[in-house]
């Protein structure tokens, strides 16, 4: 099976089709007559790859916002296992950052096992605030003065399938003991992550077990004991 990108006639963008060969050296022949992929209001599609998991194929691509001016997004898609049609709804990935300012995303690729990381000054902020020039931070900023009973801050991170995860909290704690901070899943019952004291701008990792759900889920961390400052979470 080979995925490609071609110029859909009717529309005049660009999707994504599908075709075939009995031979990894070719010819492919077009399948299906029509596009396997085609949002046309959302500009087209392009960069199609595939990607598998337990048996399951799904695939990736982007929708060519930029060529309507509009959002650009990554997107997942399962697919048949002949991989020559649908399964169920698309699932939004990652948004191009500050489009204003030509933000880019491209060639979607996925590696199974691999961490994903999202940084936490990206989230959404309740009494805490965004600290730049953060030496040795990822991308130099971080979320600070999480240190009031309604401090906290939220990140949403994607889970392919339901189940068991580990949420790697890039923290740094220069409070005089251990500090805490309670972590909900999806406004679920709080679990803690532990901080062991690091000093401030000396980054360390803390793991904390969660459960999933297949999609999207909000995950927020609030104040607990002492006060610590977080970089990023990567989910695995």
């Amino acid at each position: 099976m080979l995925t490609y990108t071609a110029w859909h006639a009717a529309s005049g963008r660009q999707c994504i089709g599908v075709a075939t060969s009995t031979s990894p050296l070719g010819p492919f022949v077009p399948r299906l007559g029509r596009p396997l992929i085609c949002p046309t209001s959302m500009g087209g599609a392009i960069d199609a790859a595939t990607y598998i998991e337990n048996g399951v194929r799904y695939l990736l691509y982007k929708n060519d916002g930029n060529a309507v001016g509009q959002d650009t997004w990554l997107w997942l898609q399962r697919v048949t296992t002949d991989g020559l049609g649908l399964i169920g709804s698309p699932v939004r990935l990652i948004r191009q950052d500050r489009p204003e300012e030509g933000g880019l995303i491209e060639a979607p690729v996925l590696v199974r096992g691999s961490r994903v990381r999202y940084e936490a000054e990206r989230g959404r902020l309740n009494h805490c605030v965004v600290r730049t020039g953060a030496a040795g931070a990822s991308q130099g900023a971080v979320v600070a003065y999480i240190d009031y009973p309604d401090s906290w801050f939220e990140v949403d991170v994607f889970a392919p399938v339901a189940g068991a995860y580990t949420v790697h909290i890039g923290y740094a704690n220069g409070s005089p003991a251990t500090a805490t901070h309670t972590l909900t899943v999806n406004g679920g019952a709080p679990v803690t992550a532990t901080y062991p004291v690091t000093g401030w701008d000396n980054w360390r990792q803390a793991s904390v077990g969660v459960q999933l759900t297949a999609g999207f889920n909000r995950i927020r961390l609030a104040k607990g004991a002492w006060y610590a400052e977080v970089d990023y979470l990567e989910v695995a």
